[in-house]
């Protein structure tokens, strides 16, 4: 009795570790490029990942729908990086370094341009709030809808559709006028149909 109980135990674990990489390989990038706007540097991305897969790996009972994967993933990873950011504030444990890895990797790289368009980018949304910054790396470059970010970020409709308005228009400031590049940035990244979801005119925003 006992080894048939062990056995069935190891293949329940089976199961789930087949379950988990089958809904995870076709995620994976989309979470990273997730984490990485989210998040301060390549390092702390790869954390929030790292973290973010642990926990869903251990939670993956809780899943109702394979279907509901990858919107329940980013809302893991978002908890994640809210609780990060709460205790950097309570202990203020800001890293005053937060360039010396993008530098390294641009100077490594002939593709330069691109890079420090996209860095420009990342820093940015740094300064965003972070719903306005989830909405919108949710909306831009993961390419969620609307309604999906709604059910994710528990809030209505017209209040998700303001926060990308207004980092949209929060983004072009930033960049100013001199960074036509950098702007231009923001539409490589992001989806190309998600406009069309805005019905929020810039003068509501």
């Amino acid at each position: 009795m006992k080894k048939h109980t062990m056995s069935q135990t190891d293949n329940d674990i089976s199961q789930k570790q087949e379950r988990f990489l089958r809904l995870l390989k076709p995620s994976h990038d989309s979470l990273a490029r997730f984490a990485r706007a989210m998040t301060k540097s390549g390092e702390e991305a790869r954390d929030l990942v790292s973290d973010t897969v642990e926990q869903a790996f251990k939670h993956l009972d809780s899943l109702k729908s394979d279907e509901a994967f990858l919107s329940w993933l980013f809302t893991i990873a978002s908890r994640i990086e809210k609780r990060r950011r709460w205790r950097e504030r309570i202990f203020e444990r800001f890293d005053p370094i937060l360039h010396d890895e993008a530098a390294e990797t641009i100077a490594r790289n002939p593709n330069t341009d691109a890079l420090y368009d996209t860095q420009i980018l990342y820093d940015a949304l740094q300064k965003l709030p972070f719903k306005q910054r989830e909405a919108f790396t949710l909306f831009e470059i993961s390419g969620f809808s609307l309604q999906e970010i709604q059910e994710m970020q528990g809030d209505s409709l017209s209040a998700v559709k303001m926060r990308v308005v207004r980092a949209r228009e929060a983004l072009r400031t930033m960049l100013g006028d001199t960074h036509s590049q950098e702007r231009a940035t923001i539409h490589h990244l992001t989806n190309p149909a998600a406009t069309n979801q805005l019905s929020i005119s810039k003068d509501k925003a």
